[in-house]
């Protein structure tokens, strides 16, 4: 579970990215996060992978004081949340199955388990005919599943993918979102989606959290959905 009490984040410049936040996302759900620029999306993201520290307030993430961390108790914590970014972030002269396979050296997973898993994620982002291929070679939709294979292959328990769609054309973007839908349903996988992307957000609808200056502005599970 995510859960927000009274969370407040305001920066040296006087911008206050949030302002009074509660909100609580249950574990295996799917959310969009939506609002104009400077409306707290980026910062609520950092709250939840402990870049940034809330002012007042707690942060609790599946059981976690994330405020709490101790700095060199961060790096373990983060394992347990995956990342996308909308631009791909791939280390350039990896291979996919390397992309992947490092994401798994760095926690010290066993060579036998690491191609193991990287397999398996391999066909869950329908990527094994790429595995060999450098990320040069892909187009954005592929750059973005292998991007997503990465986030996923420890298991997180969180996915937090910010503009995740932001770099693709409408066709790529369906793909992306009927890929994340796959991971939430089947391995029941909470994920937190950042998004400006309407269109998306109407033919898919789930939870919609809207913020604006800071504020939670409307929450659809608190009443129904808002087209936006």
């Amino acid at each position: 579970m995510i859960e927000l009490k009274n969370v407040t984040k305001a920066y040296p410049n006087g911008v206050h990215a949030l302002n009074h936040v509660d909100l609580s996302i249950e574990d295996g759900e799917f959310v969009y996060v939506i609002g104009a620029t400077g409306s707290g999306k980026s910062t609520l993201i950092k709250l939840l992978n402990g870049e940034e520290v809330a002012d007042e307030g707690t942060v609790i993430v599946n059981g976690v004081d994330v405020g709490a961390l101790k700095h060199r108790k961060v790096p373990a914590y983060r394992r347990n949340i995956g990342c996308i970014f909308q631009d791909y972030r791939l280390l350039p002269k990896l291979t996919v199955q390397e992309n992947i396979a490092f994401a798994l050296e760095v926690i010290g997973m066993p060579k036998k388990a690491i191609k193991t898993r990287v397999r398996e994620i391999l066909d869950l982002v329908d990527l094994r005919d790429k595995a060999r291929s450098y990320p040069d070679e892909l187009s954005g939709g592929q750059q973005q599943r292998v991007t997503i294979g990465r986030a996923i292959a420890n298991r997180p328990k969180i996915l937090i993918a910010d503009e995740p769609t932001g770099n693709l054309d409408p066709e790529k973007s369906l793909e992306i979102i009927r890929l994340l839908e796959k991971i939430n349903h089947n391995f029941g996988t909470t994920i937190v989606m950042v998004t400006h992307d309407k269109e998306l957000v109407d033919r898919f609808r789930k939870r919609t959290i809207i913020l604006d200056g800071g504020y939670v502005i409307h929450d659809s599970s608190a009443g129904g959905y808002k087209s936006l």
